[in-house]
């Protein structure tokens, strides 16, 4: 019975796998000379470079994004990230709009620190 109470007592101080500290994350993808991207679909994803989750966002028209971890929006956890660009001119016959390395955390150029002090990033990718 007391193993119970410490368990419950655990998961309220401690949370059940959720994490209630996620930052609201934004930014924009752009071309390295400032003019926006042409492509069909696309997305950026923030891979932890430790221990961490995931988050993705959609890339609008105009190159803008909002990260999302669980719920639309939601942010991203506090931490160091690699970011993954993957934009298609055609996402149907698989062509890539930007250079292929960013489309990999292990070659991605871009890496980001989220904390409270760092939530949006203007990406500037060259071809």
């Amino acid at each position: 019975m007391v193993r119970i109470a410490l368990l419950a007592l655990m998961a309220l101080t401690f949370g059940c796998g959720r994490s209630d500290s996620l930052i609201p994350v934004s930014g924009t993808i752009k071309n390295a000379d400032g003019t926006p991207l042409t492509f069909e679909s696309g997305a950026v994803i923030f891979h932890p470079s430790a221990a961490g989750r995931a988050a993705n966002g959609s890339v609008d028209e105009n190159g803008e994004f909002a990260m999302t971890t669980t719920a639309p929006g939601d942010g991203v956890q506090p931490g160091s990230y690699k970011v993954v660009v993957q934009l298609w001119k055609n996402y149907r016959d698989h062509v890539l709009a930007v250079p292929e390395a960013y489309g990999d955390a292990s070659t991605t150029p871009l890496e980001v620190t989220v904390d409270a002090d760092h939530g949006h990033f203007d990406f500037s990718l060259e071809k």
